[in-house]
């Protein structure tokens, strides 16, 4: 790894010469698929670099815009190799299918999604929102077959892939809904002993529904925004102050920066456990996340991302 790191540095301070620069980013794999940053002359140079140093990756495409929408979708221009969109992505000894113009994917999360596999146990009740074509599910679902894992996708196509994905890596234990994660989570109260979301856009507007959710004990796994000099200090109170006015508690037991996300920023997880209702306010939501998402979407705006 660290000699394809070499010669690919090589090989771009020799293409780009005098616009060889430290802004010039690394690039993602998916299969043999590798997205880039850049466009142009400069994007066709960094892409002859990155397949003469990845023998399997036979289509290279760069990021033509932000992901975008209530289904995560990023438009993408082909740069060199095969015209092909149509990843085949290996992870965690599992195999994942998917459209790149369709779908939302980020290999970046592959730490995140060990870990969670691995903080798992058999036999739990697990939803997963925002489930996409199914990597934190199907990765669950793998190592705990005592598991029931529910995932739920809002996104047809990812919904579809999920189930192409399900069958391809021969799993029994995901139930696949497509809809809204909302309606879905809050018609399954106290049921689930561990819920991931990973949309840290916008999970503010989701938490109140996934504690609806949860069962005495249970684990969110809260994906968020923070500033860089104190990251989690926000998100953990709101998280607290939620659970009280809906009558539970709630106790951060892991966190970690997930990644920086732009110079001022960083993407988190918080691992809440949440606690049994206090008084008599089963069911109740209170909304207190709409500030912080305007906000979140705002920086992230700036950032390009």
């Amino acid at each position: 790894m660290d000699k394809i790191k070499s010669d690919y540095r090589e090989l771009l301070r020799k293409g780009l010469k005098e616009e060889y620069d430290s802004s010039v980013r690394g690039y993602d794999v998916l299969g043999s698929i590798a997205i880039i940053g850049e466009q142009g002359r400069k994007g066709r140079i960094i892409a002859d670099a990155v397949m003469k140093v990845n023998k399997n990756v036979m289509t290279v495409v760069s990021k033509a815009g932000a992901v975008k929408g209530r289904y995560r979708k990023r438009v993408f221009e082909f740069v060199a190799g095969e015209r092909n969109f149509i990843a085949d992505y290996k992870e965690n000894g599992c195999t994942f299918r998917f459209d790149i113009r369709k779908t939302f994917f980020s290999p970046r999360l592959s730490f995140e999604r060990k870990r969670i596999t691995e903080l798992s146990k058999d036999n739990e009740n697990v939803i997963v929102m925002f489930a996409g074509v199914g990597p934190f599910a199907i990765e669950i679902a793998k190592r705990n077959r005592g598991s029931e894992i529910v995932a739920v996708e809002l996104n047809r196509d990812s919904y579809r892939y999920m189930l192409e994905n399900i069958r391809i890596n021969k799993i029994a234990n995901v139930r696949a809904v497509l809809g809204d994660a909302k309606d879905v989570v809050e018609s399954m109260a106290d049921w689930a002993d561990r819920i991931v979301m990973p949309l840290p856009m916008s999970a503010d507007s989701f938490l109140g529904s996934a504690i609806i959710a949860a069962g005495n004990g249970c684990v969110i796994h809260y994906y968020s925004f923070g500033r860089s000099e104190d990251p989690f200090s926000e998100s953990g109170k709101m998280a607290r102050e939620l659970a009280k006015s809906m009558g539970f508690t709630a106790r951060v037991v892991g966190r970690r920066i997930v990644r920086p996300y732009s110079k001022d920023t960083s993407e988190i997880v918080l691992d809440i456990r949440i606690g049994k209702r206090q008084n008599k306010n089963k069911g109740k939501r209170k909304d207190t996340g709409a500030k912080r998402i305007k906000e979140r979407k705002r920086m992230a705006k700036s950032s390009g991302k």
